[in-house]
């Protein structure tokens, strides 16, 4: 899985004991169970705006939130693609990896510096009411400026949304005792 994921393995030494006890039935529905539960957890944390750890998402900043035409008060949320791409996958049978491929995840999980070089671009503005206000391509009155926008650094604070907070840890052992407990169904 491109992007970035966390992987969890199950190397609990109860869990071991209690699958030798069981002559260690398969391990074929554990996977899903872990997957899907891991997946939705990490989903709910967009609507939490915490991390795993359970501390708040660093705020946005006010040109950030002037700018967004969506969902301008939720973090890490335009239009929900990244909330939406997470997904989990069996890597063998003691271990799920539950992650996502958007190229942005990893800027947004660690944080750090997005190096923008100078560019040129044309700029197309209005004046309504003796404001300059600055245009789409369906206004016929617009005037337009070719102007350089110079190089800049936007830092990025990390705002982890993937990992197991420990909820997760506690529902993790569940499913899998519950698993155990019944023989290695469902």
């Amino acid at each position: 899985m491109a992007g970035i994921h966390v992987s969890f393995t199950v190397d609990d030494v109860a869990l071991r004991a209690a699958l030798e006890k069981r002559s260690a039935p398969e391990t074929g529905r554990l996977a899903p169970r872990l997957g899907e539960y891991l997946q939705g957890s990490v989903q709910d944390r967009f609507k939490t705006q915490t991390a795993p750890d359970g501390t708040p998402w660093a705020p946005l900043k006010r040109a950030t939130v002037k700018r967004k035409k969506y969902n301008a008060d939720t973090i890490l949320t335009l239009r929900g693609y990244l909330r939406g791409n997470i997904r989990w996958q069996p890597i063998d049978e003691r271990t799920v990896q539950v992650g996502t491929n958007m190229e942005y995840a990893a800027i947004h999980q660690f944080g750090g510096e997005v190096q923008h070089p100078a560019r040129q671009a044309t700029v197309r503005y209005r004046s309504v009411a003796g404001r300059v206000l600055f245009a789409g391509r369906k206004h016929k009155r617009a005037t337009e400026k070719q102007v350089t926008i110079p190089a800049h650094t936007v830092n990025m604070p990390a705002r982890p949304f993937l990992g197991i907070s420990a909820a997760d840890d506690r529902e993790i052992r569940e499913i899998i005792m519950d698993w155990v407990v019944g023989g290695g169904k469902g």
